[in-house]
């Protein structure tokens, strides 16, 4: 099975030289697909296994347009990666468009790790999207030039307005990439916990948290994130029922709480005082 050398599905979080373009961060789920040496193509959410490989997982997804547009125009050691989303949805409903390969489902492209066994990390976007555009009609996820006046702030305030998860700064096509994401913070009740696993073995490894949203208390996360101080100190049953702020990137179906990560402990707040109307989210 070809992916490329590194199996390399996203390159890291990056921060140093100045980006030169701003991409929008559209919210669904990362998907790569390859064109095999003998003509197959295949794509992967997260990791590279053949278990997981989609046309195993979801056959349907073979019937979408996108898919019959890079199957039929992508040649052989190609790659093209892309985001799974729902137009107008959150990453909850594309997870659901993935599970039942509903109609809705789109995929658009936001880069070129490769093309015709050619490395295309150094291209710019401009040629990357070109490539692509030009052999199968399909075009990127808009991106612009990084002004030297789009500083953090101005770019989380056009992210919210514009209703998208945020943007990815890019140096180029597939090389320095950094994510810029609006936030929000929640004050929940820990109402349970995960065991941990890994270098967490035998501690906590989440915090399960609940609030009152429209007067109905509910489970609306798990909450990872602690420093590994915090993570020791944790103690079942005093932190049972403790309030903690939660920091997360928007509300999801059924009201989870999408990324959430662990901010603080609000020892100055009550349990009960953990109530929100679903507009105030």
């Amino acid at each position: 099975m070809w992916t490329e050398p590194k199996n390399r599905l996203r390159p890291k979080n990056w921060k140093g030289e100045p980006a030169n373009y701003k991409q929008r961060k559209l919210n669904g789920h990362r998907f790569t697909v390859y064109k095999q040496p003998g003509g197959k193509l295949i794509g992967f959410e997260r990791e590279i296994r053949p278990d997981l490989e989609m046309t195993v997982k979801r056959p349907k997804i073979v019937e979408y347009e996108w898919w019959k547009r890079l199957n039929g125009f992508m040649p052989a050691y190609s790659a093209v990666d892309g985001e799974l989303y729902v137009m107008g949805g959150n990453a909850g409903d594309a997870a659901h468009a993935i599970a039942e390969c509903l109609p809705e489902l789109e995929f658009h492209p936001f880069a070129i790790p490769w093309w015709d066994t050619w490395d295309c990390k150094n291209l710019s976007l401009t040629e990357a999207e070109f490539l692509l555009t030009n052999n199968t009609g399909l075009k990127f996820v808009p991106y612009y030039s990084l002004l030297e006046t789009d500083t953090e702030e101005l770019l989380l305030s056009d992210a919210r307005d514009l209703s998208i998860e945020g943007w990815v700064l890019k140096q180029k096509n597939y090389e320095g990439w950094y994510k810029v994401k609006p936030t929000s913070t929640i004050d929940c009740v820990v109402t349970g916990f995960k065991d941990g696993n890994g270098k967490y073995l035998g501690l906590v490894g989440a915090l399960k948290v609940s609030a009152w949203i429209n007067g109905e208390f509910k489970e609306i996360a798990s909450v990872g994130g602690m420093d590994d101080d915090t993570r020791y100190d944790i103690d079942e049953k005093k932190d049972l029922n403790r309030v903690v702020e939660v920091k997360y990137q928007e509300i999801g179906n059924g009201d989870r709480l999408i990324h959430p990560r662990f901010v603080r402990w609000r020892d100055d707040k009550p349990a009960d005082q953990c109530r929100y109307d679903g507009e105030e989210l």
